[in-house]
């Protein structure tokens, strides 16, 4: 007997397909995400610095490299959103191009904020490349002891600038897509 799809239909067998997931999310609620993780490479961060247990240090690495990967994410995200509401935004997707992009926001920078995300840029480039493993590995602990504190900085530029630009209560839906309200 040859497969027919008519009989599929005809007895209506289809698979239903379940809708994804609409990934809807305020800007007020990715800023306190990036908050969270600037707090958390903070925090971890001092922690490596202050002990000498080698376990301790090692998970505080691997909390850190975590939160740097949501942090690169999110701020993305916000420098995404942040440019298309001012209608400026040139379709560009990478770290790269947000950083850049931010750079253009004329935020008041420190060092350390400056050096978190060059360091953050140079460690995203070489994050996927496990033969760098070792390079990559001490350019985590460099940023750890030298500018963690920038990711706190950095948050609170981009919160500022939301917070005064009236945007946390907008809607973002995923690579800085804007959405006035969750229902439309």
């Amino acid at each position: 007997m040859k497969f027919n799809e008519e009989i599929l239909k005809e007895f209506k067998l289809e698979p239903k397909r379940e809708p994804e997931p609409v990934r809807i999310m305020k800007i007020g609620e990715m800023l306190r995400f990036l908050k969270i993780c600037a707090e958390r490479i903070v925090k971890k961060s001092e922690t490596f610095k202050k002990t000498k247990d080698v376990d301790v240090q090692m998970d505080c690495m691997d909390i850190v490299t975590a939160k740097l990967n949501d942090f690169v994410q999110v701020f993305k995200d916000l420098i995404i959103f942040m440019r298309k509401e001012e209608e400026t935004y040139r379709g560009g997707q990478s770290l790269r191009y947000c950083i850049n992009s931010y750079d253009t926001f004329d935020f008041p920078e420190t060092e350390a904020s400056e050096l978190f995300l060059k360091e953050l840029l140079l460690r995203n480039e070489i994050t996927h490349d496990y033969f760098n493993r070792e390079m990559h590995q001490k350019k985590l602990i460099w940023i750890m002891e030298n500018c963690a504190e920038g990711a706190l900085e950095v948050y609170d530029n981009v919160n500022q600038y939301c917070i005064e630009h009236h945007l946390t209560d907008k809607y973002d839906t995923g690579q800085g897509g804007r959405r006035e309200d969750a229902c439309n």
